[in-house]
């Protein structure tokens, strides 16, 4: 499993001239990694809305680290698809109908991935008001991971649906693309908006 791996053989592995891990992965683990940092600035502030915060974020961090292999497997189906034989009628539309199959499994894991994002950014916003200011700079960052998972994660919704011969589906997943993504931009620009002044009064 991926995250099984050592920081650099997982870096190496995303570097390779191979088609997994990819940009959903690696979104998947960047989300992790503000996670992490949410509720180790949670860990530090005080009060009941900081302890709770730190519940929230271990259970998303662990989801997004769930997500980091569930993205290569499910892009790993699209590749084995495309590989398919077409040399007969059947085998063509059997092949058309895993590819498409593999390609809205694509689009919805990352799609997981944006609304996690988003639901970690709503737990992480509370904790803005409270957060001690000498971790300001990690909930800064943390809050920023946050949301370069989530447009990460985007792009892969937007590459995968692109595919998508259900035009009506390829819609629903373009629109909550955008919603989430700006939902995202939203909630991280408001902590970061917190964090700034946790740092002018330092």
């Amino acid at each position: 499993m991926l995250i099984d791996k050592t920081l650099r053989e997982f870096a190496d592995a995303v570097a390779a001239k191979t088609s997994t891990p990819g940009g959903g992965s690696v979104a998947s683990y960047a989300s992790a990694l503000g996670a992490a940092l949410g509720t180790m600035a949670a860990r530090y502030s005080e009060g009941e809305a900081a302890a709770k915060i730190v519940g929230s974020l271990e259970t998303f961090k662990d989801r997004f680290l769930a997500l980091v292999d569930r993205d290569t497997e499910a892009y790993s189906k699209v590749s084995t698809a495309y590989k398919l034989p077409k040399k007969t009628e059947a085998e063509k539309e059997a092949r058309k109908g895993a590819i498409q199959a593999a390609l809205l499994e694509a689009a919805d894991v990352p799609l997981e991935g944006m609304r996690t994002g988003v639901d970690a950014l709503k737990a992480l916003e509370p904790l803005a008001a409270s957060c001690n200011r000498n971790l300001a700079s990690d909930l800064a960052s943390g809050a920023l991971l946050l949301r370069a998972g989530i447009e990460g994660c985007g792009w892969n919704v937007q590459i995968n649906a692109a595919g998508l011969a259900d035009h009506a589906r390829r819609a629903e997943l373009e629109t909550e693309d955008s919603r989430l993504r700006a939902d995202g931009a939203r909630l991280s620009e408001a902590v970061l908006a917190q964090a700034a002044r946790l740092v002018s009064r330092a």
